[in-house]
């Protein structure tokens, strides 16, 4: 299914858990060397900054290319357009399995452009007239397009579009039930990313998806960001003045208020709460951003101090938590510690138990026991010292 070669790619990964193995002084550099050696990987994957260069050239070629193509089809109405767009996105696809085949690109940036404007130009393409299900068309067609393009290519940007469709697609499906169904909306979308993370969670435990561990961690995330996301009053109630036309101000309420006050007080504490307790730092951090969120939820409608005021105490107090925090943690209380953390332990766990054994075995060696024989010889009858 994956365009990759499954060796090289399992390759990778022990050799990307070899570096920080090595890197946490678990094993010597040699050791390190000798397993990486032992394990070659043909997929190129350059440094950040030759990626960031080979983005910006496949862009500027990619853009060149559409615009010698539209001058050439002589587009000016909207059907010659989208069968354009089409076009471009079926050859951008052929582009990226053409240099995954022959050149063994693995996130060098020529790929990851050319598969994002891939999916562009294919979910664009649906939105250019303007008729009821546009939309509708636009996220299912983009779910299928970038949950193709992560499982072919393992990509987790891929991955997190393709949460991103789903979750509009399953959003402008149910509010086209009703009255009820748009005010109901809020919580029907908290329960599908809720559902959404539980699958993540049985996907994660499955060893046949070891290439596409950090593409489910980033939908995990994403769906916990969505969980809150849907549940906080400021979003629910802008959303709602925008897509239902409402018209409520800053002092009026909107229906289950209440409730939606509730969970953007709630849910950042029981995040971090969550997060301490099974020691996930992504959780924590996570908390911690969302606890910023709802700060300033409240701010906005309920205001104590000068915004000013309110952004100097929250900063000095974050501070002074903060250097409290890396202090007492310099030396490992309860399982935390401010040493940089490794990798979850279900991540990679294959190449991790691969490289425990190269290690080991390498240095083991047949240990004598018991009475050795040999070594005498029997002509004489021992008149030479020697039986």
């Amino acid at each position: 299914m994956t365009a990759y070669n499954t060796t090289d790619l399992y390759n990778k990964a022990i050799a990307d858990t070899v570096e920080e193995v090595s890197e946490r002084n678990c094993i010597s550099k040699e050791r390190a060397a000798a397993i990486i050696e032992a394990h070659p990987c043909t997929l190129y994957t350059p440094n950040f900054m030759i990626r960031i260069g080979l983005s910006i050239l496949t862009l500027i070629c990619t853009l060149f290319f559409g615009g010698l193509l539209a001058m050439m089809f002589d587009v000016e109405d909207s059907a010659s357009a989208i069968v354009l767009m089409f076009m471009l996105s079926i050859f951008l696809y052929v582009g990226v399995e053409t240099f995954i085949k022959n050149n063994r690109y693995y996130n060098a940036g020529v790929d990851n452009t050319l598969m994002l404007l891939s999916l562009v130009l294919f979910v664009v393409a649906f939105v250019i007239n303007d008729y009821s299900n546009n939309y509708i068309l636009a996220a299912l067609f983009g779910l299928l397009v970038s949950g193709w393009f992560c499982i072919r290519f393992t990509d987790a940007f891929m991955a997190v579009l393709a949460f991103i469709a789903l979750f509009l697609l399953v959003f402008l499906l149910y509010i086209k039930l009703g009255t009820i169904a748009k005010a109901t909306a809020p919580l029907l979308m908290m329960i599908v990313a809720a559902l959404l993370y539980a699958a993540m969670q049985v996907l994660a435990k499955k060893d046949s998806l070891l290439f596409y561990q950090f593409s489910i961690q980033c939908v995990s995330i994403c769906a916990c960001i969505s969980f809150y996301v849907c549940g906080n009053y400021f979003v629910v109630k802008e959303l709602s003045n925008a897509m239902f036309h409402l018209q409520l101000g800053v002092t009026d309420t909107i229906p289950m208020g209440w409730l939606f006050w509730l969970f953007t007080i709630i849910i950042p504490p029981a995040y971090m709460v969550y997060g301490i307790y099974t020691k996930r730092l992504d959780f924590i951090r996570t908390a911690l951003v969302l606890i910023a969120v709802s700060v300033f939820t409240v701010r906005y409608y309920y205001h104590v101090l000068s915004p000013e005021m309110a952004m100097f105490i929250g900063g000095v107090i974050l501070i002074a938590i903060c250097y409290w925090l890396i202090r007492y943690l310099a030396q490992p209380r309860a399982g935390f510690t401010f040493e940089p953390a490794g990798k979850q332990q279900n991540i990679l766990r294959n190449a991790e138990a691969l490289i425990i054994a190269q290690t080991f075995n390498a240095g083991t060696h047949q240990e004598a026991s018991g009475v050795q024989f040999g070594g005498g010889s029997s002509g004489g009858g021992g008149a030479d010292g020697s039986y």
